[in-house]
Order: structure tokens, then C-alpha cells, then sequence
């Protein structure tokens, strides 16, 4: 055997080894949940992010950090949009090192990070699977890039950094966005949705409707001279919501919000950004075949309307 392959992978083991060692004083564990494990990073001295999904309370919560040391934390910031918390800490922390994404491939070895409820960090090694352009998550946040890691994804990593071999931080991973596997959202995004946070919150749409994408028959795309193959169909109507007040019921299929045609889910959630809050605009659409406009004004989404 060729000498030098065991001492590059002892050179390769021990540069792993030390990129968990780096990052591990800003990995801690979250104990804000009874049923779920999860993991958080040291953004600033006494700021951590996690994953939204895994905080059953906003106060009382605990982190678990290096040598089983801890301190209270409190939700100071939440998104459910792109799934991610703020915390902020009764003491100051390690911070986490930054990686830069521009470098980043697919095949890269990278490594999740973790902290269970003992102070034990835990690591898992893959390489990134996918990497593409951004995407919006199913509740309507913006994630700036795709990032897919194939690694295994161990209870209690949600929250926690996935990170390069010189142990700086990509992102957060999560199984709160994808039912089939788990994302891990950039640092670029979790950056941004901080600043968001921390200025003052994200302000985002509230129509309260739930759809269903559905396709527009030929013959009603003839009669009416309809473009689009598909619309969003109207399943269920919130009390009270500004959709009751515009007069939408359960069945109509909307086609357009002001200048903006929708064509599938995807498209009415972007509609409903943050500029959108407050504004009222025509809504065209067609209830049992016949084409119809409402005046709809958009109200501010807050956490009780998730």
C-alpha cells in the first residue's frame, strides 16, 4: 500500500476532528420542548439561533453548553416562515465562525453538529448533495439558496450548524422545511432573517384562506380567454379573516391578486409579502364557471395565524 494514503487520511481525520472542536463552544443544546431535542448557535455574545419548530415556549429555557456549563435564554425573535428562533442569553457566548457559501460545490464534505441534553457534542460527516438558487419554503419565507446535505441527520441536530472542514458555519440544519428529508438553511439567510428580527420583526401578508393548486379546464380557459393552465382553488375560509370580509367562500378559485396572476400557491404566498400588508386590490375570481372581482385588504400575518 502507498504510504502516503494512511497518512492523508490521518491528516483528513484529524483536520474533521479539529473543525468540531472549533465550532463546538457555540453549538449548545436548546431545552425549550418536551418531545423534541434541538440545537442552537452562538450568533453574537448573547444571541442564538434555532429552529422554530422545536420551541414550545418563549421563556424558561435552558441551554446546555460546553462542559455541561448552561444559562437561560428567552425567545427574542421568530419566523415560522423560514423556521428559525432568536434567542437571547442571560450570559455571553462563544461565536460561531462564518464560512463563505460562493466556494461551496456539490461533493464538499461537510458536518452537522449537535449538543445533547448531557453537553455532549455529537457530529455526523456527508457531503452536500444539492446546492441551487433560492426557493420559498411551503409557508411562504425566502431561503437564498438550496443546500442539501447527504448526511445523517441524528435527534437533536435540528438547529444545529452544518459546517465546512475548518469547522465554519453554512448554515442551520432543519427538519421543519421538508417532510422527506433534512435542508440546511444558509447563513446568508439566517444573517438576513436576523437582522429582520432583531430591527424590528418580518411583517408578511394574512389572507386566511387555505388552497389547493388545481388545474383550469380547456373549456373554461376558452370562455373566459385564460392564459394560465392552473389557479388555486379555496378549501377552507378563517372567521373573521380579510377573506370572509371580501365575500371569498370555500370553492372559489382565485386568478389574479391585483397585477399579479396565480397560478399555483407558491405564487399567492408571494403576493403576500410584507409591502403587501394593509393594501386593498381587486381580486379576480371565478365562482361556480363565472368569473367575479372582490376588493381584498391584506392584513398582517401574526404567529396565532400559523
Amino acid at each position: 500500500m502507498n504510504a502516503s494514503i494512511p497518512n492523508a487520511l490521518s491528516s483528513l481525520s484529524n483536520d474533521l476532528a479539529a473543525a468540531v472542536e472549533r465550532i463546538a463552544p457555540s453549538v449548545v443544546y436548546v431545552d425549550a420542548s418536551r418531545r423534541r431535542d434541538a440545537s442552537g448557535v452562538v450568533l453574537d455574545e448573547r444571541t442564538v439561533v434555532t429552529v422554530d419548530h422545536v420551541l414550545d415556549r418563549d421563556e424558561d429555557i435552558e441551554l446546555i453548553l460546553t462542559g455541561d456549563a448552561r444559562s437561560s435564554a428567552e425567545v427574542i425573535g421568530r419566523d415560522p416562515t423560514t423556521d428559525l428562533a432568536l434567542l437571547r442569553t442571560s450570559s455571553p457566548l462563544s461565536v460561531a465562525p462564518r464560512a463563505k457559501l460562493e466556494a461551496l460545490k456539490v461533493g464538499h464534505i461537510v458536518l452537522a453538529v449537535g449538543r445533547d441534553e448531557d453537553g455532549a457534542a455529537g457530529a455526523s460527516l456527508g457531503v452536500v448533495s444539492a446546492l441551487d438558487g433560492s426557493w420559498q419554503t411551503w409557508r411562504g419565507g425566502e431561503i437564498d439558496r438550496l443546500l442539501r446535505p447527504d448526511l445523517s441527520m441524528y435527534p437533536g441536530f435540528s438547529g444545529g450548524p452544518l459546517i465546512d472542514t475548518t469547522g465554519s458555519v453554512l448554515g442551520i440544519n432543519t427538519w421543519g422545511l421538508s417532510r422527506r428529508t433534512a435542508l440546511t438553511i444558509p447563513i446568508s439567510t439566517v444573517e438576513r432573517v436576523a437582522a429582520q428580527l432583531l430591527g424590528g420583526g418580518i411583517r408578511r401578508g394574512y389572507l386566511g384562506v387555505a388552497l389547493q393548486t388545481v388545474r383550469l379546464p380547456d373549456s373554461v380557459r376558452a370562455q373566459h380567454a385564460l392564459d394560465a393552465e392552473s389557479a388555486v382553488m379555496i378549501v377552507d375560509v378563517a372567521v373573521g379573516g380579510p377573506a370572509q370580509r371580501a365575500g371569498l367562500v370555500m370553492g372559489d378559485v382565485i386568478l389574479a391578486l391585483g397585477e399579479r396572476a396565480i397560478e399555483d400557491v407558491e405564487d399567492l404566498q408571494r403576493a403576500l409579502g410584507g409591502e403587501a400588508v394593509g393594501r386593498s386590490g381587486p381580486m379576480r375570481i371565478l365562482r361556480a364557471g363565472a368569473p367575479r372581482e372582490l376588493e381584498v385588504t391584506i392584513d398582517e400575518r401574526s404567529r396565532d395565524d400559523d
